[in-house]
């Protein structure tokens, strides 16, 4: 391995090192943040659920409220009621209150129903007969066992959700409607002292805070299914009331009972279950994060309200409602997955593309680096061979020149026939050291892009013709013949007459050089359909290989072969002959020759 390619191995080799050395790095950095992208969306995701969980559980606490705050408000107005005209009070009840469907008495030992009476002819009537009276006669709901306080009251109220004050006003409006009196306030002696017992009622209730509020409903919740734990014989030492959740005729209902102290009977109401679901509303958030959803569902269900988008599939959150209250129903919250918080791997993707595209920049410029760093140092090398070849070129007709002057000039050849022969060698020398100028300017001009031409309209034969009788003498030196084909018509073209001759006169220096052995040359010319011309150029040497029959044309290149090697030369005039051809719109190339040899045709416009 020579020292240049170990250099340049040397360089490969730091550069794939550096590169390696960066796309390792660029990977433990997409990995560690893929890593913390992971971690940070998986809390998010929690934190998200977590808030919803939270939201859905204060939903259905305030479901729960304003449902207690309903049942505790019409148990309080049913207990309130006179005992006198009791049933009118309850027709009124029944036809101005909206959140009553059926208000009803019953035995306290038997259970059976003294209002609707078995007369009553109503549809609702017989309804509530058919749905409820078996039931009540059978297993009366105020003769079970006392549970304690403690265990209906799960856990205390919280509040400071945005939506606090949407439901208080529901609870204010559920409340106002269940403890509505105003039905049998004139049918009772007794409604002078129910209204002042409720005005004090209601001047403690709005002196307390919400949490005590709160409490109160709370312990009116828990309190409606919390009967007299003697049996029915014993009469009850104070009031007793509770709710009874019925599914009669597929659907649920609401009885609340009221057993009045020292009273043989116990009143009962049974809740118009639409009205209250509507009023149901209020509890739902009014504002709804993006991606989140709230559901009020029934037993069967069915949404009976909703917040945000709700999806057909299943829920992420359930908050099963109180048993006693509204047993079935539910509380449900939905949690989309945010588009930004999709995954993590489109992140890697897209890093690791612009790791490896980075990567593949370094190798890439570093390469083009090195390519670039290896043809500068041998055009280096060329440019320096260019010199030396030139130098050495300018040299031989000089030495000639200046010898064959210096004979002449001391008198020192006395044969005429010597010094005619002297003087035409100095000619001929002179016009090869202006061949080489010529080329050594024009190779100039033509990199720097200021090579000017001067188009004419001229005959080609003509000055092909020109050219090969003056150049005749030259060919037949280096042992060739050459021969012609011309036509006898003009072929007129616009072209640069100097361009034209200097590149016929590289060709043909080029076949004296490298062709001499075949003892052959000839010019042709053929005028082309199209108004342009071939110029034909060929010998009958040992030709050109096909690998180089482009390269040829290269600056400096020179095929590598004993007979080019044994020759002087620039490498410069093809390459100068072919920048002229394409310089006047025409081109230059190479041919093999049937037979042997090569051929050069120069096409012009």
């Amino acid at each position: 391995m020579t020292t240049t390619s170990r250099r340049i191995f040397l360089y490969w080799l730091l550069l794939l090192a550096a590169a390696l050395g960066v796309g390792a790095g660029a990977w433990l950095l997409l990995e560690r943040e893929e890593s913390r992208l992971s971690k940070r969306t998986e809390s998010a995701e929690a934190a998200r659920r977590a808030a919803v969980e939270a939201r859905a559980a204060l939903v259905a606490e305030n479901v729960e409220l304003l449902v207690g705050d309903v049942e505790a408000g019409l148990l309080d107005t049913l207990a309130e009621a006179p005992a006198e005209n009791l049933d009118a009070v309850l027709n009124d009840w029944e036809r101005t209150n909206p959140l009553v469907r059926t208000a009803f008495r019953a035995a306290a030992s038997s259970g059976r129903l003294l209002r609707p009476a078995i007369g009553n002819r109503s549809e609702e009537a017989r309804g509530f007969y058919r749905r409820f009276a078996t039931r009540l006669s059978a297993q009366p709901p105020w003769r079970p066992v006392k549970l304690s306080y403690e265990e209906f009251s799960s856990s205390s109220r919280k509040k400071g959700d945005q939506n606090v004050e949407t439901v208080q006003n529901a609870r204010r409006e559920v409340q106002a409607l269940a403890k509505d009196r105003s039905s049998y306030a004139s049918n009772s002696a007794q409604s002078g002292s129910a209204s002042a017992l409720s005005g004090q009622q209601e001047a403690k209730v709005k002196g307390r805070s919400l949490s005590e509020k709160a409490e109160v409903a709370d312990f009116a919740v828990a309190e409606r299914a919390v009967p007299a734990a003697k049996a029915a014989s014993v009469a009850p030492v104070a009031d007793r009331r509770g709710w009874l959740p019925l599914v009669a005729d597929g659907r649920l209902h609401l009885l609340g009972w009221v057993w009045p102290q020292n009273a043989s009977e116990v009143r009962g109401v049974e809740v118009e279950l639409a009205a209250l679901v509507s009023r149901l509303g209020g509890a739902m958030p009014v504002e709804v994060a993006a991606g989140e959803g709230y559901a009020l569902r029934d037993d069967k269900g069915r949404v009976q309200h909703q917040a945000g988008v709700v999806a057909a599939s299943a829920p992420t959150v359930r908050v099963p409602l109180a048993a006693t209250l509204l047993p079935g129903w539910d509380v449900v919250a939905f949690l989309a997955v945010a588009p930004e918080e999709s995954g993590t791997g489109s992140f890697f993707a897209v890093g690791a593309s612009l790791a490896a595209v980075l990567l593949l920049a370094i190798l890439t410029s570093g390469s083009l680096l090195l390519w670039q760093a290896r043809r500068s140092e041998a055009e280096a090398a060329q440019k320096t061979s260019f010199v030396a070849n030139v130098s050495h070129e300018f040299k031989t007709p000089l030495t000639t020149i200046r010898l064959y002057s210096e004979l002449l000039e001391q008198g020192r050849v006395a044969d005429a026939e010597k010094q005619g022969e002297y003087l035409r060698t100095i000619g001929r020398e002179t016009q090869r050291l202006a061949r080489l100028v010529n080329n050594a300017l024009d190779f100039s001009r033509l990199e720097q892009g200021k090579k000017q031409f001067q188009r004419e309209r001229c005959d080609l034969g003509a000055e092909l013709g020109r050219l090969m009788d003056v150049h005749a003498p030259r060919v037949a030196e280096s042992g060739m013949t050459l021969r012609g084909s011309l036509p006898e018509k003009p072929v007129m073209v616009t072209t640069d007459r100097d361009a034209v001759e200097q590149i016929v006169l590289n060709l043909v220096d080029n076949a004296c050089k490298y062709a001499s052995d075949g003892r052959e040359l000839s010019v042709a010319l053929v005028g082309r359909a199209d108004g342009g011309a071939e110029v034909r150029v060929s010998d009958r040497g040992p030709g050109v290989p096909v690998s180089e029959r482009e390269r040829i044309f290269e600056k400096f290149h020179r095929v590598d072969q004993t007979l080019t090697a044994e020759k002087g030369g620039t490498g410069l005039g093809l390459s100068i002959a072919r920048q002229l051809a394409r310089g006047l719109g025409g081109e230059l190339r190479c041919e093999a020759r049937p037979g042997g040899g090569a051929v050069f045709v120069l096409t012009l416009p």
